[in-house]
């Protein structure tokens, strides 16, 4: 065989194989109305995952891709909803909730942006879940925002346990009336999601 034959020989047989490993990393896993979740989106937010935890992921590869899966879903939800209803973030939110879970991850951006340049993420992959979550956040806000009663009851229990000054008193009575408005915030969240799930098509292939 000619030097010339044998190299497009070669040149077929890479191109085939990397065209089929496209196609595997491309499959279409879930569909929701318009929107879709690839093989790539999944080994995408894997990758990223491990990055966050530093690779102490422990669960089976089996369950965590059930689990990252859900998460995904989730994520369009968010994104389809606020979208929906046109809540609105400015730069600068996103910006620094994105600088604050940084720090909370002592991770720099040097380290983050080395991280998508390995796993060939796009740059802005967090940033972009951060913004869905905040939208998100806004949005249960403005729906639910009349219903968030705290029991002022529990409230004034808490204080009596810590017996402190007036000052420290009216603080710590802000904060747990704050974590108590949080925690229903949270129920409300997933009461939202769960119903907005049903106005969806999804469908696993």
């Amino acid at each position: 065989m000619s030097k010339k034959k044998n190299f497009l020989l070669v040149f077929f047989v890479f191109f085939l194989v990397n065209s089929e490993a496209k196609q595997i990393t491309n499959k279409v896993i879930v569909s929701i109305d318009n929107s879709i979740i690839t093989e790539l989106d999944i080994n995408k937010e894997i990758n990223f995952l491990k990055f966050i935890n530093k690779d102490q992921v422990t669960i089976s590869p089996e369950l965590l891709k059930k689990e990252i899966i859900n998460s995904l879903i989730n994520r369009k939800i968010k994104d389809i909803e606020t979208k929906y209803f046109k809540i609105e973030v400015s730069e600068k939110e996103i910006e620094n909730n994105l600088y604050n879970y940084l720090e909370t991850m002592k991770i720099n951006k040097e380290i983050l942006n080395s991280f998508y340049n390995q796993k060939e993420v796009e740059e802005n992959y967090l940033k972009n879940i951060i913004e869905i979550d905040i939208k998100w956040s806004k949005l249960i806000k403005q729906m639910y925002e009349s219903r968030l009663n705290v029991n002022l009851t529990e409230v004034n229990k808490e204080l009596e346990k810590e017996q402190k000054n007036a000052a420290d008193d009216e603080k710590l009575k802000k904060k747990l009336i704050i974590d108590e408005q949080n925690k229903l915030l949270n129920k409300f969240s997933a009461t939202h999601l769960d119903k907005s799930k049903k106005k969806y098509l999804i469908k696993f292939l």
